[in-house]
């Protein structure tokens, strides 16, 4: 019977343990993503539908993502290695933020399967 006590108490005690690592977790999460430095991107003066308005506005984004990864990692050489990442995912959300197919495009290819001919 105490065994089954102590066992019960102690499963108790975990769940409670792990749902406050879990809690805190979350909260630390949430407070990352408040943290996060963005930059706004204005594009209203640009035809995106067109090739040549999509490119200016992703050299825009890249120039912004640069501007915001670069300023977040500092001169840490070890933030420095997530710099590329931060840049990479910063271009991307923002693309998939504005989800015009051109730029799309520009980003992510054509989404075309195309064979290797002689």
């Amino acid at each position: 019977m105490n065994t089954t006590i102590r066992t019960k108490l102690y499963t108790a005690l975990y769940c409670t343990l792990g749902t406050a690592a879990l809690c805190g977790l979350s909260a630390s999460v949430e407070a990352a993503d408040q943290d996060v430095p963005t930059k706004t991107v204005k594009f209203a003066d640009l035809n995106i539908a067109n090739l040549a308005g999509a490119k200016v506005l992703y050299s825009r984004i890249r120039a912004a993502a640069r501007d915001v990864c670069g300023a977040s990692a500092g001169s840490d050489p070890i933030l420095r290695g997530g710099v590329r990442a931060c840049i990479d995912k910063a271009i991307d959300k923002a693309v998939n933020d504005v989800n015009a197919p051109v730029l799309t495009s520009l980003r992510f290819g054509s989404g075309e399967v195309r064979l290797a001919s002689k």
